[in-house]
């Protein structure tokens, strides 16, 4: 009979934690899974970097000379837009890239200096950028010709 008693109890405590009734931490499940949703990122609440013009066609330069460029981007989103990481096809180009945060409907740029040195011919470079968006990863990329040095 006592088993029968510590069953029935245990499985009464059971079903009663598991009500979304039940209380955590001054909060019911409910209101705790509401709070989660709306701190969880969704669709709608990821910064979205938005590029004036993500290609972009740089023209000729002589070989050994470098060009620069600056892409400006808006985070078009709703939350704080957040660079992690900006990396370049190769060593020939080195990015530089706005290192707080940018606010909803906020500017940003992301500056490339191409070295042109031991280059010749039509290039065309690109540039990942890894932020909090949705997805991570955004790219830009430029095109260049570079026209090969007399000897």
């Amino acid at each position: 009979m006592k088993k029968v008693l510590i069953l029935a109890f245990s499985a009464s405590l059971f079903f009663s934690a598991c009500q979304n009734k039940q209380k955590n931490g001054g909060m019911t499940v409910e209101e705790l899974s509401d709070s989660l949703k709306a701190i969880t990122p969704t669709a709608e609440k990821f910064p979205v970097m938005e590029f004036d013009k993500s290609v972009v066609d740089l023209g000729k330069i002589n070989e050994g000379d470098s060009l620069f460029h600056t892409y400006r981007f808006v985070n078009k989103g709703n939350m704080p837009l957040v660079i992690s990481s900006v990396n370049a096809s190769c060593g020939c180009t080195t990015p530089k890239w706005t290192q707080e945060p940018v606010l909803p409907g906020g500017s940003g740029e992301i500056s490339v200096k191409f070295n042109s040195k031991n280059k010749e011919g039509k290039l065309r470079k690109t540039v990942s950028i890894y932020a909090n968006t949705d997805p991570q990863q955004n790219e830009v990329a430029f095109n260049v010709e570079v026209i090969k040095k007399e000897k």
